[in-house]
C-alpha cells in the first residue's frame, strides 16, 4: 500500500540549486519520530490542515477541516471549519470542541451543541490530546524508514515512512473496521525536529482504499478557544 508522498517535490539530493542542507544526514528514524512527538506535544499550540482524498458514494466523513489546536493531555481543544458529507449532503459547519463536548455552528453566528459521534465523525479536539491524539499515531508507527528529502513551500522537509496498527486508526478517526493497518509519510523539519506533514493511507472504508493528508503548521502560536455563550 506503500505511496509516493503527496508533497509535490521533487528529491532534493537531484535539485543543483537547493542549499547544503538537503546532503546532510538524516537523523535515524526512531530518534526523529520520538523527537517529533516531543516537539508536538510540547507544542502548546498548533493550526491544522485535513483533507481525504475520496468519500465512498453513500458514506458519511470529513472530507477536509482547518483550524488551530490547543494541545493538553487534560483539556484538548480546536476550533475552526470542517467539511463533509451527511446523508448525501455536502456541508461546511464551523465546529469548536474542548475535551468531549463539541458545538456546531451551520449558517448561523450562534453555536449549538451537537455529538460528533451522531454524525459519524470524530471530535477534532482528540486528535490535540497529548497522549492520544497525533502524538500518540507517530509512538505506534512501525518499520520507520528514511525517505527522501522533499521540498513543501519555502520548508525542506525529511520523509520517513512506516506501519500505524488499524486500532490507533479507528480510535482517532472512527474509520477503518475490519483493516489490520496503514501506511504512513512523515514529513519533520530537520532542523527544529517538528513535525509538519503527515499522509495515512489504508481502508478507512471497506469498500475503497483513500489517503488522509495532514499539514501542521505555527507551534505555539497564541490561540484562544472557549466554550461558546
Amino acid at each position: 500500500m506503500r505511496r509516493r508522498s503527496f508533497l509535490t517535490a521533487v528529491p532534493l539530493a537531484v535539485i543543483g540549486t537547493v542549499g547544503c542542507s538537503a546532503f546532510e544526514e538524516a537523523t535515524p528514524p526512531k530518534e526523529a519520530l520520538a523527537t517529533a512527538r516531543k516537539r508536538f506535544t510540547s507544542g502548546k499550540s498548533v493550526v491544522f490542515d485535513l483533507e481525504q482524498s475520496a468519500i465512498p458514494k453513500g458514506r458519511n466523513g470529513v472530507s477536509a477541516a482547518q483550524g488551530s489546536g490547543i494541545i493538553d493531555a487534560k483539556t484538548p481543544k480546536f476550533k475552526g471549519q470542517v467539511t463533509g458529507v451527511i446523508k448525501g449532503n455536502s456541508a461546511g459547519v464551523k465546529i469548536i470542541a474542548i475535551d468531549k463536548d463539541t458545538w456546531m455552528s451551520f449558517f448561523t453566528k450562534d453555536y449549538n451543541p451537537v455529538d460528533m459521534a451522531d454524525l459519524g465523525s470524530p471530535n477534532p479536539a482528540e486528535f490535540f490530546r497529548a497522549g492520544s491524539g497525533v502524538d500518540q499515531v507517530l509512538e505506534k508507527t512501525t518499520g520507520a524508514e528514511e525517505g527522501e528529502r522533499v521540498r513543501s513551500g519555502d520548508t525542506v522537509l525529511q520523509e520517513y515512512t512506516g506501519t500505524v496498527p488499524a486500532t490507533e486508526i479507528q480510535r482517532l478517526f472512527l474509520l477503518g473496521k475490519g483493516a489490520d493497518d496503514f501506511d504512513v509519510t512523515y514529513g519533520i523539519e530537520p532542523d527544529s525536529g517538528e513535525l509538519r506533514t503527515v499522509e495515512i493511507t489504508g481502508n478507512f472504508y471497506e469498500e475503497k482504499q483513500t489517503t488522509f493528508t495532514l499539514k501542521i503548521s505555527d507551534y505555539g502560536k497564541s490561540v484562544e478557544i472557549d466554550r461558546p455563550t
